[in-house]
Protein backbone atom coordinates (compact mmCIF):
# COMPACT_ATOMS: atom_id res chain seq x y z
CA UNK A 1 0.00 0.00 0.00
CA UNK A 2 2.77 2.19 1.05
CA UNK A 3 4.45 1.26 -2.64
CA UNK A 4 0.95 2.06 -4.59
CA UNK A 5 0.91 5.84 -2.64
CA UNK A 6 4.42 6.69 -3.30
CA UNK A 7 4.15 5.57 -7.20
CA UNK A 8 0.81 7.83 -7.36
CA UNK A 9 2.22 10.69 -5.50
CA UNK A 10 4.91 10.38 -8.22
CA UNK A 11 2.77 10.65 -11.08
CA UNK A 12 0.61 13.47 -9.53
CA UNK A 13 4.29 15.05 -9.32
CA UNK A 14 4.82 14.71 -12.91
CA UNK A 15 1.37 15.31 -13.89
CA UNK A 16 1.00 18.68 -12.04
CA UNK A 17 4.77 19.22 -13.74
CA UNK A 18 4.01 18.35 -17.03
CA UNK A 19 0.32 20.80 -16.81
CA UNK A 20 2.78 23.33 -15.89
CA UNK A 21 5.11 22.91 -18.60
CA UNK A 22 2.13 23.10 -21.04
CA UNK A 23 0.74 25.87 -19.24
CA UNK A 24 4.27 27.86 -19.88
CA UNK A 25 4.05 26.66 -23.43
CA UNK A 26 0.78 28.51 -23.81
CA UNK A 27 1.46 31.57 -22.53
CA UNK A 28 0.74 34.55 -24.69
CA UNK A 29 3.71 36.39 -26.35
CA UNK A 30 2.17 38.99 -26.57
CA UNK A 31 -1.01 40.11 -23.98
CA UNK A 32 -1.40 43.69 -25.65
CA UNK A 33 -2.06 44.02 -29.08
CA UNK A 34 -2.89 46.80 -30.99
CA UNK A 35 -5.77 46.10 -34.63
CA UNK A 36 -6.01 48.62 -37.21
CA UNK A 37 -9.51 48.19 -38.38
CA UNK A 38 -10.34 49.03 -42.18
CA UNK A 39 -13.54 52.10 -41.65
CA UNK A 40 -16.08 51.82 -39.40
CA UNK A 41 -16.59 49.23 -36.92
CA UNK A 42 -20.19 49.22 -36.87
CA UNK A 43 -20.39 48.47 -40.43
CA UNK A 44 -22.42 45.25 -41.55
CA UNK A 45 -19.43 42.99 -42.62
CA UNK A 46 -17.63 43.43 -39.39
CA UNK A 47 -20.11 41.89 -37.03
CA UNK A 48 -18.30 39.14 -36.51
CA UNK A 49 -15.10 41.48 -35.27
CA UNK A 50 -17.79 43.93 -33.32
CA UNK A 51 -18.87 41.13 -31.67
CA UNK A 52 -15.72 39.59 -30.35
CA UNK A 53 -14.85 42.95 -28.85
CA UNK A 54 -18.09 43.65 -27.32
CA UNK A 55 -18.68 40.66 -25.29
CA UNK A 56 -15.21 40.82 -24.10
CA UNK A 57 -14.18 37.90 -26.03
CA UNK A 58 -10.56 39.00 -26.58
CA UNK A 59 -10.29 39.70 -22.95
CA UNK A 60 -11.18 35.59 -22.18
CA UNK A 61 -8.53 34.60 -24.29
CA UNK A 62 -6.26 36.87 -21.89
CA UNK A 63 -5.38 39.65 -24.33
CA UNK A 64 -5.89 42.86 -24.23
CA UNK A 65 -6.62 44.96 -27.14
CA UNK A 66 -6.52 48.60 -28.78
CA UNK A 67 -8.65 48.74 -31.92
CA UNK A 68 -8.82 51.67 -33.78
CA UNK A 69 -10.70 52.53 -36.49
CA UNK A 70 -8.66 53.82 -39.81
CA UNK A 71 -10.57 55.96 -42.97
CA UNK A 72 -10.29 52.70 -44.98
CA UNK A 73 -9.31 49.24 -45.42
CA UNK A 74 -6.05 50.70 -47.27
CA UNK A 75 -5.52 53.28 -44.35
CA UNK A 76 -5.65 50.09 -42.47
CA UNK A 77 -3.20 48.39 -43.68
CA UNK A 78 -0.41 51.12 -44.16
CA UNK A 79 -0.68 50.97 -40.05
CA UNK A 80 0.13 47.81 -40.31
CA UNK A 81 3.28 47.20 -42.85
CA UNK A 82 4.17 50.53 -41.17
CA UNK A 83 4.34 48.82 -37.79
CA UNK A 84 1.62 50.48 -35.91
CA UNK A 85 -0.30 48.11 -35.71
CA UNK A 86 0.72 44.09 -34.49
CA UNK A 87 -2.89 42.98 -36.85
CA UNK A 88 -4.91 44.55 -39.18
CA UNK A 89 -9.00 43.91 -39.79
CA UNK A 90 -9.65 44.26 -43.37
CA UNK A 91 -10.27 42.42 -47.04
CA UNK A 92 -8.61 39.04 -47.22
CA UNK A 93 -7.51 40.40 -51.11
CA UNK A 94 -4.16 42.37 -48.90
CA UNK A 95 -2.72 39.19 -48.38
CA UNK A 96 -2.78 38.65 -52.08
CA UNK A 97 -1.89 42.09 -53.10
CA UNK A 98 0.90 42.20 -50.22
CA UNK A 99 2.41 39.29 -51.76
CA UNK A 100 3.34 40.07 -55.14
CA UNK A 101 4.88 43.30 -53.81
CA UNK A 102 7.01 41.38 -51.09
CA UNK A 103 5.37 41.39 -47.91
CA UNK A 104 3.67 38.33 -46.94
CA UNK A 105 0.69 38.31 -44.70
CA UNK A 106 -1.32 36.12 -43.00
CA UNK A 107 -5.15 35.77 -42.39
CA UNK A 108 -4.96 34.60 -39.39
CA UNK A 109 -9.12 34.44 -38.97
CA UNK A 110 -11.63 34.85 -42.09
CA UNK A 111 -15.37 35.93 -40.61
CA UNK A 112 -16.75 37.33 -43.65
CA UNK A 113 -17.81 34.74 -46.44
CA UNK A 114 -19.61 36.72 -48.49
CA UNK A 115 -18.58 40.29 -49.42
CA UNK A 116 -22.03 42.10 -49.05
CA UNK A 117 -21.09 44.41 -52.19
CA UNK A 118 -24.30 45.40 -53.54
CA UNK A 119 -25.05 46.95 -56.91
CA UNK A 120 -27.81 49.34 -57.16
CA UNK A 121 -29.58 51.34 -60.18
CA UNK A 122 -30.78 54.74 -59.60
CA UNK A 123 -34.50 54.45 -59.41
CA UNK A 124 -35.10 57.11 -62.76
CA UNK A 125 -32.57 54.81 -64.37
CA UNK A 126 -34.17 51.47 -64.16
CA UNK A 127 -35.74 51.65 -67.77
CA UNK A 128 -32.11 52.26 -69.02
CA UNK A 129 -30.26 49.99 -66.75
CA UNK A 130 -31.75 46.66 -66.87
CA UNK A 131 -28.65 44.14 -66.90
CA UNK A 132 -24.99 44.92 -65.96
CA UNK A 133 -24.33 45.29 -69.88
CA UNK A 134 -25.79 48.42 -69.64
CA UNK A 135 -23.64 50.09 -67.21
CA UNK A 136 -21.19 50.97 -70.01
CA UNK A 137 -20.99 54.49 -70.16
CA UNK A 138 -22.38 55.27 -66.92
CA UNK A 139 -21.28 57.08 -63.81
CA UNK A 140 -21.00 54.41 -60.48
CA UNK A 141 -20.18 55.68 -56.83
CA UNK A 142 -17.75 53.59 -55.47
CA UNK A 143 -16.37 53.86 -51.92
CA UNK A 144 -12.82 54.66 -53.35
CA UNK A 145 -10.62 53.58 -56.29
CA UNK A 146 -8.85 50.12 -55.96
CA UNK A 147 -11.84 48.67 -53.38
CA UNK A 148 -13.76 46.00 -53.20
CA UNK A 149 -17.01 47.88 -53.89
CA UNK A 150 -15.16 49.01 -57.22
CA UNK A 151 -13.27 45.48 -57.71
CA UNK A 152 -17.03 43.68 -57.78
CA UNK A 153 -18.65 46.06 -60.02
CA UNK A 154 -15.88 45.76 -62.71
CA UNK A 155 -15.90 41.99 -62.25
CA UNK A 156 -19.73 41.65 -62.79
CA UNK A 157 -18.76 44.31 -66.07
CA UNK A 158 -15.78 42.04 -67.08
CA UNK A 159 -18.10 38.49 -67.06
CA UNK A 160 -20.80 40.67 -69.04
CA UNK A 161 -18.72 40.84 -71.60
CA UNK A 162 -18.29 44.99 -70.86
CA UNK A 163 -14.44 45.88 -70.22
CA UNK A 164 -15.01 47.82 -66.23
CA UNK A 165 -12.93 50.91 -68.05
CA UNK A 166 -15.97 51.70 -70.46
CA UNK A 167 -17.86 53.05 -67.08
CA UNK A 168 -16.72 56.14 -64.79
CA UNK A 169 -16.32 55.83 -61.45
CA UNK A 170 -16.95 58.66 -58.52
CA UNK A 171 -15.52 58.38 -55.02
CA UNK A 172 -18.22 58.76 -52.29
CA UNK A 173 -17.22 56.57 -49.52
CA UNK A 174 -19.40 54.61 -47.12
CA UNK A 175 -22.74 54.73 -45.00
CA UNK A 176 -24.22 58.32 -45.20
CA UNK A 177 -21.88 59.72 -47.24
CA UNK A 178 -23.06 57.13 -50.02
CA UNK A 179 -26.67 57.42 -49.31
CA UNK A 180 -26.55 61.26 -49.88
CA UNK A 181 -24.00 60.94 -52.95
CA UNK A 182 -27.29 58.78 -54.84
CA UNK A 183 -30.33 61.25 -53.12
CA UNK A 184 -28.93 64.34 -53.94
CA UNK A 185 -27.72 65.89 -57.52
CA UNK A 186 -28.82 63.33 -59.66
CA UNK A 187 -24.88 62.77 -60.88
CA UNK A 188 -24.82 58.78 -60.68
CA UNK A 189 -26.67 56.19 -62.32
CA UNK A 190 -25.52 53.46 -60.21
CA UNK A 191 -23.55 52.48 -57.03
CA UNK A 192 -22.23 49.78 -55.06
CA UNK A 193 -22.05 50.03 -51.11
CA UNK A 194 -22.60 47.95 -48.28
CA UNK A 195 -25.33 48.18 -45.67
CA UNK A 196 -27.12 50.36 -43.76
CA UNK A 197 -26.39 52.46 -46.62
CA UNK A 198 -27.99 50.33 -49.56
CA UNK A 199 -31.54 49.59 -47.19
CA UNK A 200 -31.69 53.04 -46.61
CA UNK A 201 -31.23 53.54 -50.30
CA UNK A 202 -33.84 50.97 -51.15
CA UNK A 203 -36.37 51.26 -48.42
CA UNK A 204 -36.66 55.09 -49.13
CA UNK A 205 -37.22 54.11 -53.20
CA UNK A 206 -34.02 56.15 -54.06
CA UNK A 207 -32.61 52.90 -56.23
CA UNK A 208 -33.53 49.33 -57.04
CA UNK A 209 -31.12 46.47 -56.48
CA UNK A 210 -29.15 44.84 -60.16
CA UNK A 211 -26.44 42.59 -58.05
CA UNK A 212 -26.33 41.35 -54.69
CA UNK A 213 -23.57 39.76 -52.75
CA UNK A 214 -24.93 39.49 -49.09
CA UNK A 215 -26.36 36.04 -49.80
CA UNK A 216 -24.01 32.48 -50.72
CA UNK A 217 -26.27 32.70 -53.87
CA UNK A 218 -25.50 35.98 -54.97
CA UNK A 219 -21.90 36.13 -54.33
CA UNK A 220 -21.90 32.66 -55.77
CA UNK A 221 -23.61 34.24 -59.19
CA UNK A 222 -21.23 37.17 -58.73
CA UNK A 223 -17.83 35.47 -58.34
CA UNK A 224 -18.79 31.97 -59.55
CA UNK A 225 -18.10 30.19 -56.68
CA UNK A 226 -17.19 30.53 -52.63
CA UNK A 227 -15.29 34.07 -51.98
CA UNK A 228 -13.80 35.44 -48.58
CA UNK A 229 -14.29 38.89 -47.18
CA UNK A 230 -13.12 40.46 -43.88
CA UNK A 231 -10.61 38.66 -41.60
CA UNK A 232 -7.95 39.73 -39.26
CA UNK A 233 -4.56 39.32 -40.62
CA UNK A 234 -0.82 39.90 -39.68
CA UNK A 235 2.68 39.99 -41.24
CA UNK A 236 3.79 36.61 -41.26
CA UNK A 237 6.68 37.27 -39.25
CA UNK A 238 4.49 38.40 -36.26
CA UNK A 239 2.31 35.20 -36.56
CA UNK A 240 5.13 32.61 -36.83
CA UNK A 241 7.04 34.36 -33.83
CA UNK A 242 3.79 34.56 -31.64
CA UNK A 243 1.96 31.32 -32.44
CA UNK A 244 0.32 31.19 -28.88
CA UNK A 245 -1.17 35.06 -29.21
CA UNK A 246 -2.01 34.21 -32.65
CA UNK A 247 -4.01 31.10 -31.41
CA UNK A 248 -5.94 33.15 -29.23
CA UNK A 249 -6.81 35.77 -31.23
CA UNK A 250 -8.06 33.04 -33.27
CA UNK A 251 -10.20 31.59 -30.58
CA UNK A 252 -12.07 35.16 -29.88
CA UNK A 253 -13.34 34.89 -33.22
CA UNK A 254 -14.01 31.44 -33.32
CA UNK A 255 -16.28 31.87 -30.32
CA UNK A 256 -17.75 35.20 -31.69
CA UNK A 257 -18.94 32.87 -34.90
CA UNK A 258 -20.34 30.28 -32.84
CA UNK A 259 -22.26 32.34 -30.59
CA UNK A 260 -23.61 34.35 -33.85
CA UNK A 261 -24.64 30.51 -34.67
CA UNK A 262 -27.67 30.46 -32.33
CA UNK A 263 -27.89 34.28 -31.88
CA UNK A 264 -31.24 36.73 -32.54
CA UNK A 265 -31.13 39.76 -34.07
CA UNK A 266 -32.23 41.06 -30.36
CA UNK A 267 -29.04 39.28 -29.02
CA UNK A 268 -27.08 41.12 -31.36
CA UNK A 269 -28.42 44.16 -30.89
CA UNK A 270 -28.02 44.03 -26.79
CA UNK A 271 -24.47 42.75 -27.58
CA UNK A 272 -23.58 45.78 -29.37
CA UNK A 273 -22.70 49.66 -28.12
CA UNK A 274 -25.98 51.70 -28.58
CA UNK A 275 -24.21 54.06 -30.87
CA UNK A 276 -23.91 51.45 -33.89
CA UNK A 277 -27.99 51.62 -34.06
CA UNK A 278 -29.06 54.56 -32.30
CA UNK A 279 -29.67 56.66 -35.54
CA UNK A 280 -32.03 54.19 -36.49
CA UNK A 281 -32.39 50.89 -34.95
CA UNK A 282 -34.91 49.53 -37.59
CA UNK A 283 -33.17 50.17 -40.23
CA UNK A 284 -29.87 48.08 -38.43
CA UNK A 285 -32.36 45.38 -37.54
CA UNK A 286 -32.94 44.81 -41.31
CA UNK A 287 -29.30 45.18 -42.08
CA UNK A 288 -28.40 42.67 -39.48
CA UNK A 289 -31.31 40.56 -40.92
CA UNK A 290 -29.72 40.35 -44.57
CA UNK A 291 -25.68 39.72 -43.89
CA UNK A 292 -25.85 37.97 -40.72
CA UNK A 293 -25.55 34.55 -42.73
CA UNK A 294 -21.99 35.19 -43.77
CA UNK A 295 -20.92 35.21 -40.17
CA UNK A 296 -22.53 32.52 -39.47
CA UNK A 297 -19.70 29.56 -40.44
CA UNK A 298 -16.81 28.14 -38.92
CA UNK A 299 -14.42 30.33 -41.14
CA UNK A 300 -12.50 27.93 -42.80
CA UNK A 301 -10.70 28.75 -45.99
CA UNK A 302 -10.83 27.12 -49.02
CA UNK A 303 -8.13 27.35 -52.35
CA UNK A 304 -11.34 27.89 -54.28
CA UNK A 305 -12.48 30.94 -52.34
CA UNK A 306 -8.97 31.95 -52.18
CA UNK A 307 -8.33 31.29 -55.97
CA UNK A 308 -11.51 33.81 -56.63
CA UNK A 309 -10.63 36.73 -54.61
CA UNK A 310 -7.26 37.02 -56.55
CA UNK A 311 -9.37 36.60 -59.89
CA UNK A 312 -12.11 39.34 -58.44
CA UNK A 313 -9.20 41.89 -57.38
CA UNK A 314 -6.67 41.15 -60.65
CA UNK A 315 -9.78 42.96 -63.35
CA UNK A 316 -8.64 45.80 -61.74
CA UNK A 317 -4.60 44.65 -61.36
CA UNK A 318 -3.69 41.95 -64.22
CA UNK A 319 -0.10 41.95 -63.38
CA UNK A 320 -1.38 40.14 -60.20
CA UNK A 321 -2.44 37.55 -63.08
CA UNK A 322 1.70 36.96 -63.68
CA UNK A 323 2.91 37.17 -60.13
CA UNK A 324 3.30 33.63 -58.59
CA UNK A 325 0.93 33.49 -55.17
CA UNK A 326 1.71 31.16 -52.78
CA UNK A 327 -1.78 30.90 -51.13
CA UNK A 328 -0.48 28.84 -48.47
CA UNK A 329 1.19 31.46 -46.58
CA UNK A 330 -1.91 33.52 -46.40
CA UNK A 331 -4.11 31.62 -44.34
CA UNK A 332 -3.96 28.65 -41.77
CA UNK A 333 -6.78 26.66 -41.22
CA UNK A 334 -4.72 24.96 -38.36
CA UNK A 335 -5.74 28.00 -35.95
CA UNK A 336 -9.42 27.29 -36.76
CA UNK A 337 -9.12 23.93 -35.81
CA UNK A 338 -7.64 24.07 -32.78
CA UNK A 339 -10.09 27.10 -31.82
CA UNK A 340 -13.32 25.06 -33.11
CA UNK A 341 -12.07 22.03 -30.14
CA UNK A 342 -12.83 24.84 -27.58
CA UNK A 343 -15.70 26.44 -29.20
CA UNK A 344 -17.75 24.03 -31.19
CA UNK A 345 -21.64 24.57 -31.59
CA UNK A 346 -23.48 21.35 -33.32
CA UNK A 347 -25.85 24.06 -35.04
CA UNK A 348 -25.14 23.34 -38.77
CA UNK A 349 -24.17 26.12 -41.11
Amino acid sequence: MKQFSTVLAAGLVTLTAASAAMAEDAALEKKSIAIAVGGSISQMNKVGYAIALARKYFEQEGLTVDSTAFASGTAGLQSLVAGGADVAEGAYEHTLRMQAKGVNLTCLVAYGRYPANVLVVRKSMTDKIKTVADLKGKKIGISAPGSSTQNFVAGLMERAGVSWKEASYVSIGTGPSAVAAMKTGGELDALVNLDPAINALVDGGDAVVLSDSRTEEGTKAAFGGDYLADCLFAKTEFYKANPNTSQAIVNAMVHAMQWLKTASIDDIIKSLPPAYYKSDEKLYRESLEKNISAFQWDGFITPEASKNVLDSIAVLEPALRQTKIDFSITYDNKLIETALKKYHSPVSQ
